[in-house]
């Protein structure tokens, strides 16, 4: 591995830590720095009500859940595994293919384990931002109201 790998490699990472320190601590402010604010971008989920296109509906969502969800901890339980990326390409994909998150809704406390995420980052210019995310969770109940959009 050479050194340009590494060093796309450690910015990505960086910006995927501060996608979760930005959840974690319920900041929309950090979150907006994270992503590109295209119409296009796409943020989903299993559940029905987890499907947002663009910056606007992406930014409610995330919104919703930190005006309805405590305590937010995300538990890592696999290495990051990052695929593209590399000079001279502008996309890379992160795939994890196992995380916990545990959080405080309606006053209890409520984990999901073993969520499979996959994300997309866009390079423009010199910086990385997230254009997708999916996250993929194994429980099904719904613990955020997103139709106010």
């Amino acid at each position: 591995m050479n050194a340009t790998r590494d060093e796309w490699k450690t910015e990505l990472s960086r910006r995927f830590t501060a996608f979760v320190d930005a959840y974690e601590r319920g900041s929309l402010e950090a979150l907006s720095q994270v992503f590109w604010h295209d119409d296009d971008i796409v943020v989903m989920g299993t559940h029905a009500n987890l499907h947002f296109i663009g910056w606007a509906q992406v930014e409610h969502s995330f919104r919703a859940q930190f005006g309805s969800l405590r305590d937010l901890r995300v538990t890592l339980r696999s290495e990051l595994l990052w695929h593209g990326g590399a000079p001279p390409s502008t996309m890379a994909c992160l795939t994890v293919p196992a995380m916990d998150i545990s959080l405080v809704a309606g006053g209890r406390p409520v984990t999901f384990e073993g969520i499979r995420m996959t994300s997309a980052f866009e390079r423009r210019g010199t910086e990385w931002r997230m254009v997708q995310l999916h996250w993929s969770l194994p429980r099904t109940e719904v613990l955020v109201d997103h139709r106010d959009r």
